[in-house]
């Protein structure tokens, strides 16, 4: 068997998506570059745990590096959130989460005794 070219990848970073050669592929969901997860799929059966492991370091090394250069910023506009309830629970989030200037002020409630 030839040895492997670690660093032979075909990246598509709009779909988050590196596959190797060897059949090997792997998807990221998120930012390329800071990932919220991660699905390898396909080692070839002959490669061992640390190869394994090297291909897939490998593998998120090209994608983030290819989401680093031009091709990066196209993925910057996909959206990190996927479906739409998700998005749904996000956006409720954020208006309880800001402070608004129409809102009145709230006494502070403390635990600690007055002096």
């Amino acid at each position: 068997m030839d040895p492997l070219n670690f660093d032979d990848w075909d990246v598509d970073v709009g779909l988050g998506r590196a596959k190797h050669p060897c059949g090997f592929q792997l998807e990221v969901e998120g930012d390329a570059r800071n990932p919220t997860g991660v699905s390898p799929a396909n080692y070839p059966p002959e490669l061992s745990f640390a190869e394994q492991a090297r291909l897939l370091r490998s593998g998120m090394n090209a994608l983030a590096s290819a989401a680093g250069s031009g091709a990066g910023r196209a993925a910057s506009a996909r959206p990190t959130t996927v479906n739409r309830r998700a998005k749904q629970a996000e956006e409720r989030a954020k208006l309880f989460a800001e402070q608004r200037k129409d809102r009145p002020a709230r006494a502070k409630l403390s635990l600690k005794k007055p002096s």
